[in-house]
């Protein structure tokens, strides 16, 4: 379920003096040694990422840890480390713990924010995932649609799981608005049963304890 998603430092100087010279030197240095330390971490995460694609989790994880040493906004990397910390290790606090990383490097990343509160889910804190998921449509404009479509569906069965089944069909209606007929379909076909019958039902007892008044 969850997909993967840095910066760039750059150095500002004023050049005055000849003091100013040898600080703009030692800038230029530094300029170049973060450039360096960048691109380390960028091909240790992309050995990482061929390492997982080839299921080698223990080394892939390994080369991620270097690169959030090397670069601790590097938030694919954090993503990754959720991944597989979730995954294939099944541990979900040190998942979570990775997510969170994730946020802190981007506090902008969709992904991050589904990624916990998929975690979140599973863990059985429904309301905090509810709230991540709800930071994640937030930052949601650069999302595909099958992406969208996923945040949808997280969001509409969180909705479900609280018994808010209102929310989840207006959810739904706005689904259908802003995604393609076939992740519309795909949605309807998972909720629509589900959402109709349990409002049916709601509606059904509130009738009743309105007639027990009289």
């Amino acid at each position: 379920m969850p997909v993967v998603m840095k910066n760039v430092i750059i150095f500002l100087f004023k050049k005055t003096s000849h003091l100013g010279k040898k600080v703009e030197n030692t800038t230029n240095s530094i300029k170049r040694v973060k450039k360096v330390f960048n691109i380390n971490a960028e091909k240790s995460f992309r050995e990482a990422c061929d390492l997982f694609y080839l299921k080698n989790y223990n080394q892939s994880l390994t080369l991620l840890n270097k690169v959030v040493e090397l670069d601790k906004t590097h938030t694919k990397a954090h993503l990754l480390i959720g991944d597989i910390r979730l995954l294939h290790g099944k541990d979900e606090r040190e998942a979570l713990n990775a997510y969170e990383n994730a946020i802190k490097s981007n506090p902008y990343s969709p992904q991050a924010y589904g990624s916990k509160a998929y975690v979140l889910d599973i863990l059985g804190k429904t309301q905090e995932a509810l709230d991540s998921c709800n930071l994640a449509f937030e930052n949601s404009s650069k999302l595909d649609d099958d992406q969208l479509c996923s945040l949808f569906d997280q969001k509409i069965s969180l909705l479900c799981t609280l018994n808010r089944y209102e929310e989840a069909q207006t959810t739904l209606e706005t689904a259908a608005k802003t995604l393609p007929s076939d992740n519309v379909d795909y949605l309807k076909s998972c909720y629509m049963h589900k959402i109709n019958s349990n409002r049916k039902s709601k509606k059904q007892s509130s009738q009743t304890n309105l007639r027990l008044l009289f």
